[in-house]
């Protein structure tokens, strides 16, 4: 959010600035703001959708690497942060197919905490995970 205001304020700055050089806006200047507004929107775009991604990314890797077992697919949900933001605890709903003993299971671990530490992340409650698979 607090980008977007940024984003805001920049862009109207640019354009208060162009219009008292020229008193006027020219066909390049307007190129240049529409430019510059697409450009905004489409780093802001990836950039919330590379956050979006990093815990559930951060779990796969967790979870294949302490269960040795692959996940197929992971469907994520953010269980806090829905009405009060929280910098340095997330809640997630994980969903996941997982291949065990040649039969296909569908996951789900419900309440997984992470918790941030400076720049480091930690599973709170990984190790004793409560897990609910049923066979596909």
């Amino acid at each position: 959010m607090q980008i977007i205001i940024a984003i805001a304020i920049l862009i109207i700055l640019i354009t208060l600035i162009l219009y008292k050089v020229n008193d006027r806006f020219e066909k390049k200047e307007f190129i240049i703001l529409l430019l510059i507004i697409i450009i905004s929107t489409i780093a802001y775009i990836w950039y919330e959708k590379s956050q979006e991604n990093f815990f559930p990314k951060m779990f796969k890797e967790k979870y294949e690497k302490e269960k040795n077992v692959l996940i197929e697919g992971l469907e994520s949900e953010l269980l806090n942060n829905k009405v009060v933001s929280s910098k340095d605890k997330f809640i997630y709903k994980f969903t996941y197919l997982v291949k065990k003993d040649n039969k296909e299971f569908l996951c789900t671990a419900n309440e997984v905490e992470i918790n941030k530490i400076q720049n480091n992340f930690v599973f709170k409650n990984f190790l004793d995970l409560k897990e609910e698979c049923i066979e596909k």
